[in-house]
Parts: C-alpha cells; structure tokens; sequence
C-alpha cells in the first residue's frame, strides 16, 4: 500500500470511530427519567436549573425538583429535598459534589457508600457538608449514577481533564458498553440545633432516594 493510501485508511478509520464514539455518548445522555410526583406525604415541584450550572455540566438534559412535606416543617430550615437530575453523555456531564459544593460556602464533613435497597443492590454514596461560616447549618446529600439495566455506581468523577481513570470509565460505559446513565443528586439542609446528627433528615433523603432508585430501575427494564 502506498504511503498516502495508508494515511488515507488510517485518517478514514480515525474519522469513523470518532463520528461512533460521538453517536454513543449522544446516545448515553437521552436518557432522563421522570421521578414519581408524590412519595407519601412528598410532593414535588419543578424548578428552573441555572443556565451557568448547565453550562458547567455542558448543557445536558436535566430536571430538578423541590419535594415538601406539609407535615413535617422547623423553622427557620424549611424541609424541603432539593433533586437534580442529569442525564449523563460525555464527561464534563459528571461534575462530583466535593467538588461544586465542596468548594463554596460548604465543605465535606463525612461519607459513606451504602446500599441503596438492601443486601445486593445499587450502591450509593451518603454525604454530609457543614456550612463555614454557620457551623450549625449542614447538607445531607445522596449522590449516585444510575445506569439503564438497573446497576449503580458512586464513584467521584472529578470533573477534571486531567482525571484519566474517570475519563476512561465514562467512555467505556457509554462507547463500548452502550450505558445511558442519569445522574442523580438528592439533599437536604438542616440545622444540628433542630435535628441532632441529621437523624431525621436522612432519613427523608434515603426515602426519597430509595423510592427514585426503585423507579429508575423499573422504568430503565420497560423501555
């Protein structure tokens, strides 16, 4: 083969994986479902994500919504669960929590990775951020990507050109492995003085979490 006939198979070949590679992670990034309106006595509202946190992310698909409880309320922290939902292509998508919450008027405290459902299920990673100025104010947050078939994984992804190992995972799920993930972030803030130790907001979340986690994985089976 001549030498410009080789480079013209080469830059062809070149040209025909990055168009694939291109289509898959579009292809990951069309999944978004839809969290169930109500979940016992919470109720949910949609909210507007800012145009500047989109562009962070790189302008995915996404939703976000408030759920309150009108029976369980303590001022001056009104009980609301904050969720946001990003459907997950290429890898600006994944923008870890310690980094874009960690980084501002929160810092990471704790975390911990549980099972979402039981012995054997989805894991997902429980955090907790103390405000630096209001030491009494904090943020519990659920964090997890959940996967079409049902599978889960928690794993920070920095969000960082340079993360390597990140950036091999996401394109190995949504280009070889043909995953359409959605990014789930659910939180809470609470004041220690109202709810020692976030008892009781955890347990709020991991309710809300559990019954998405549930959905998510019925809905991903059915389509």
């Amino acid at each position: 083969m001549k030498p410009y006939a080789f480079l013209a198979t080469i830059t062809a070949a070149t040209a025909l994986l990055g168009a694939f590679a291109s289509y898959r992670f579009t292809r990951a990034g069309e999944w978004l479902p839809h969290p169930p309106e109500t979940i016992g006595a919470w109720s949910a509202s949609e909210v507007t994500i800012p145009p500047g946190v989109l562009g962070l992310l790189g302008n995915p698909q996404s939703s976000s919504f408030v759920y309150r409880n009108p029976f369980t309320n303590h001022p001056p922290i009104p009980e609301e669960i904050q969720v946001s939902l990003v459907a997950a292509g290429p890898f600006e998508n994944y923008h870890d929590p310690t980094v874009c919450v960690g980084e501002g008027a929160f810092r990471l405290t704790a975390t911990k990775t549980i099972e979402m459902d039981g012995p054997g299920s989805g894991k997902v990673r429980v955090m907790v951020f103390r405000h630096r100025l209001v030491s009494s104010v904090r943020i519990v947050m659920y964090y997890w990507q959940q996967n079409r078939d049902g599978t889960t994984d928690c794993e920070p992804r920095m969000g960082s050109y340079r993360d390597l190992a990140a950036r091999f995972t996401t394109g190995f799920g949504a280009v070889v492995q043909g995953r359409q993930t959605v990014i789930v972030r659910n939180f809470m803030m609470f004041a220690e003085d109202d709810d020692p130790g976030g008892v009781h907001t955890q347990r709020s979340v991991h309710e809300i979490s559990k019954t998405f986690y549930r959905a998510f994985k019925t809905e991903g089976a059915g389509s």
